[in-house]
Parts: C-alpha cells; structure tokens; sequence
C-alpha cells in the first residue's frame, strides 16, 4: 500500500501536463462574513479549480482537531518520513529524512511557509495514529488524506476533493475545491483561536532535532497582506496549475448595541476573502476586502437583512 501511493505521486510528477493559470478566463473569489456567513462578494466562487497551498489549511485543521479529540497535544515529535521526498519537493525549511519536529513546529513550517515535508510529516505522524487505533492496516498518507475529505465533507465543502496534504498537482486524481468550498474551510479554521495564532506571526523559529542536535531554523510568513487592514491569517498558496491564490481573514473592534429593554448585544465582525487564480492575489484580496466591509458596513446599517437565502454561504 505504501509503495503504491508514492508511485501515483511519483507518476503524476513525472507525466502530469501542467496547466498555467492563463487557462482561466479570471479569479475566482468570495467574501463572506464569517459570523453571519452572508455573501457580500463573489465571482466564480463555485468553480472547480486548482487551489495549490491552500490545501494545507485542511492539513493544519485536521492535526489540531486530533490534538485535541486524542489529548495528545500538540508538543509531541514526529519524524520526517523517507518517502516524503518521493512525494514533494525538498520542501522550503530543509527537513531531512529522519529529522524530528514537534507537530506544533510543522504546523508553523506548513502554514507560515507553506513546507511541503512538514505537511507530509503532520500527514504521516496523524494519519499512522488514525490507523493504529482503528486497528487497521493501510498507507497513513492515504488515512490522513480521508480525514481532510471528511472535514471538508462536515463543513459543506460539496466541490471539494483533497489528494495530499501539501496541495502539489503532482497526484492521481488531481485534487481540487472551489472558493466557496475554501471559505467554509477557513471559517471553520478562524474560528479556532490556535489556528489564528499559526498564522498571524510575521516571522518565527522553529526546532528541528537531527542526529543528537538542536537546530534553529528561521520561517517566514508568506503573506505579504499580514498586519495590513488588520489581516491575520490565513494562507497562501502558488502552483503552476492553481496560479496565486490566498485566503485573507481580518476582524473589526466588537460592537454594542443596545435594546430597547435596556439589554446589549455584542456583535462580532470578520471578513474571510478567497482568491484563486489571480496574477495579483495579493492586490486582488486587499480590494476585495476592503469592498466586501464596505459592502458590510451597509448591510448592518440596514438592519442586517436576509433578502434572499442566496445571499448566504449555504447556497454557494
């Protein structure tokens, strides 16, 4: 089993086509208000597409979802599979086979800068655990790679299938989502106080334990728009296939409203923006953010009218 899923990695790098992001006619994008999950806009939001890097957002929600159900935190160390290489690139940090890594360190490596090995390495280490304590035989790439399914499944992501956990179009069959699919991910994601602390640092050191030592390696978020109209996550993402794509999320000061019996509401305001396919995500996402709370600021305004249920994530 475990030879056969590194063959389909091996056959999709070696005669995979690649298709360029010029084969789109546009982006495709969404912003959704991730309280209310209202749609203020989108364009192609239901299109199946390439969406590279932004695959590891499930692979990040998957290991912390296990921390957590297993209790096992995420502290533990795991180790740099051999075939993880057969799978990927050498990756951006310069894992070694063999090298061990906390998984809250890979997580960093794969949501700050985007590793490919640290991603494998989060699939592998989770994806044995999974199989070990079902009992069952099978790759633990292959498990791991069910359980991102199943959360996109859990959280409506109907247009969506994962096939590894790095996002490479390098396997059989390819994998995909839409920008729909991803907002509901990545709402799901922001909604978790620990995910929104892996990806709002700028820059950071993680630990990798090789041979007997310590070694000190410095990441680098790959979002430009961090800090910038108070941006905080979440992911981006750049193959040949899916071209420059990026989840944004940014939130607003908390407002009160007051009753007429004299009670207060408190209400919550964060924007995600998806982009996919564009030859300026970053540029494209700051504007489209910047239009989705303008978009926002009105309909609360109104009184936060449901005109139509079209409007509203579920539908897309």
């Amino acid at each position: 089993m475990a030879r056969s899923f590194v063959r389909a990695s091996i056959l999709g790098i070696c005669i995979l086509a690649l298709q360029t992001a010029s084969a789109f006619a546009q982006s495709a994008v969404i912003v959704v208000d991730a309280y209310n999950k209202k749609v203020h806009v989108a364009g192609n939001a239901q299109a199946k597409r390439p969406v590279g890097g932004l695959a590891k957002i499930a692979t990040a929600m998957v290991t912390l979802d296990w921390a957590e159900a297993s209790k096992v935190g995420v502290g533990v160390l795991a180790t740099v599979p051999a075939y993880a290489f057969q799978m990927s690139d050498p990756g951006t940090i310069g894992l070694q086979a063999g090298d061990q890594v906390t998984l809250r360190d890979l997580i960093y490596a794969t949501m700050m800068s985007s590793d490919n090995i640290a991603a494998i390495t989060l699939g592998d280490f989770v994806g044995r655990d999974h199989l070990a304590r079902l009992g069952r035989s099978g790759h633990p790439m292959e498990e791991f790679v069910r359980q991102m399914n199943q959360l996109a499944a859990r959280e409506g992501a109907r247009g969506t299938r994962f096939t590894n956990p790095h996002g490479l179009e390098n396997s059989r069959p390819l994998p995909y989502s839409t920008a729909a699919d991803i907002a509901r991910i990545s709402i799901y994601a922001v909604s978790r106080p620990a995910m929104r602390f892996y990806t709002n640092q700028s820059s950071r050191s993680v630990t990798i334990y090789r041979g007997g030592q310590q070694l000190s390696v410095p990441l680098k978020n790959t979002n430009a728009l961090l800090g910038v109209d108070r941006i905080d996550g979440v992911k981006t993402g750049n193959t040949e296939r899916s071209g420059g794509c990026v989840v944004i999320s940014a939130e607003k000061p908390s407002s009160v409203q007051v009753q007429a019996d004299n009670t207060s509401l408190i209400y919550h305001h964060r924007m995600v923006v998806v982009v996919l396919g564009s030859a300026n995500p970053f540029g494209e996402a700051r504007a489209l953010l910047h239009q989705g709370w303008t978009a926002y600021d009105r309909w609360l305004a109104a009184g936060r009218p449901i005109t139509d249920k079209k409007q509203m994530l579920d539908h897309f």
